[in-house]
């Protein structure tokens, strides 16, 4: 019952919650699938954003590894293109785990042991940044961030012609409201120099109601700002909800793109359910290149397995046209089709060495790659021993099968069931199987 429940909730919410997308003018746009970079597309501006980093001080941590080596493998990809640069670090915030001095000086490491001439490091403050001082006084966490990073905590910088406007949160680490003004004032100067270039805007939380995670760890104040200027391309993190979701990606009034995080991407599977994390290693960084015509392809790299997703190429163009958008919910939903499982599939099982049971299944997929499994297993009595909804494998860029720990069940046959949704809880098809524990 509690998994036909989840189901009917998750349907009913996603239902309830496109349907309010629709009302609010996220709906418009042209029809028809999605577009990738064309062949020819040839960059005047190549940068690279994440968010989440969460250091904690150890040079050793994997957290801090990873961010060396987004810096090496973005250089590595640059050159190998005719144009060769890489022109942008940009931070969304949350680099330290709690904003110690300590953590900013490992941060600080890193950059200078990687980062090369001619790269800009583009950094704002999370709330992470002010945990650390909150009980005593929140603003010691902009003192920090000046002493280590930069005297100015927001930002205006124009980079090969094209603005990229950073935003920090209030002293008080929580909210944006003492923001407004300067926001709204740099993105009417910015566009008032070209009506029709995008402008690069990133702060920590999403913008409200916009990409997935905003509806749980949105900011109504940034929204309401850069719903007057369709140029807008904004960045956020802090939900650390899977990039590789196509929620993830969103327009509107404006274009709004979710950062995930370098440390760990999460999900929620039905919006009132609770953050999950995603199973094993995962973590992602947008790769952003922008044209001299204006036109910006992203790709989302896999900093885990340190591969690009080879399915996820976006391709904007029009971005000052609001009736030109190509990745409104509507249309995101409207290609979305039910997970299938690929033919001769089975569920498989093996004791880990701890003794537990895996179980293994294939990915299914429709349009989109299935975000969840809704899996329960039965005894030969019918007994249940195990029900869990799971996140899939669409967060690692490798073709990997999908394994689930359901714990040390008595000797014997099991029946397993596995049903696939996509990421618009589209109900797909059930894989059922026989597993035999020793």
């Amino acid at each position: 019952m509690p998994n036909l429940i989840s189901q009917f909730i998750s349907k009913l919410l996603t239902s309830v919650i496109s349907f309010v997308y629709m009302l609010t003018g996220m709906g418009t746009g042209t029809q028809g699938a999605e577009i990738e970079t064309p062949e020819d597309f040839t960059p005047v501006l190549r940068f690279v954003i994440c968010s989440d980093i969460h250091l904690n001080g150890e040079e050793d941590q994997e957290a801090a590894v990873r961010f060396g080596n987004l810096f090496d493998d973005m250089y590595a990809y640059a050159e190998k293109d005719e144009y060769k640069g890489l022109d942008a670090m940009v931070v969304a915030g949350d680099f330290t785990g709690g904003g110690a001095e300590k953590e900013y000086e490992v941060y600080t490491k890193i950059v200078a042991d990687h980062m090369k001439e001619g790269t800009q490091l583009l950094t704002i403050l999370g709330n992470h940044e002010f945990i650390d001082y909150r009980d005593v006084d929140a603003t010691v966490g902009y003192d920090v961030y000046k002493k280590f990073v930069n005297e100015n905590v927001d930002t205006d910088i124009v980079i090969n012609g094209y603005h990229f406007i950073g935003v920090s949160y209030d002293d008080n680490g929580k909210t944006f409201t003492g923001k407004m003004k300067w926001l709204d004032e740099r993105l009417r100067n910015a566009t008032q120099e070209d009506p029709t270039k995008p402008v690069f805007v990133y702060q920590h939380p999403h913008p409200f109601l916009t990409v997935y995670g905003s509806v749980n760890w949105g900011d109504f104040n940034i929204r309401s700002v850069l719903s007057r200027y369709p140029q807008v391309v904004d960045f956020s993190g802090h939900s650390h909800y899977c990039a590789s979701d196509p929620r993830s990606v969103w327009q509107g009034e404006f274009t709004a793109v979710g950062t995930g995080s370098l440390s760990a991407f999460m999900g929620n599977l039905n919006y009132i359910d609770g953050d999950k994390d995603a199973p094993g290693k995962s973590g992602g960084a947008w790769l952003v290149e922008c044209d001299e015509k204006g036109n910006v392809s992203m790709k989302l790299y896999d900093i885990e397995n340190r591969m690009f997703f080879d399915n996820i190429d976006y391709y904007f163009t029009d971005l000052a046209d609001k009736s030109k958008r190509t990745y409104t919910w509507k249309q995101q939903m409207a290609l979305d089709t039910a997970p299938v499982f690929p033919a001769e599939s089975a569920v498989n099982a093996y004791a880990d060495e701890n003794g537990d049971t895996i179980i293994t299944f294939p990915e299914a997929e429709g349009y989109y790659i299935a975000e969840n499994y809704k899996i329960t297993v039965t005894g030969e009595k019918h007994n249940k021993i195990y029900e869990s909804t799971v996140i899939s494998e669409y967060v690692r860029a490798t073709d990997d099968d999908v394994c689930v720990n359901i714990g040390k069940p008595d000797s014997g046959n099991y029946t397993v069931k596995v049903t696939a949704y996509s990421p618009y809880a589209a109900e797909g098809s059930t894989l059922t199987g026989t597993i035999t524990v020793e």
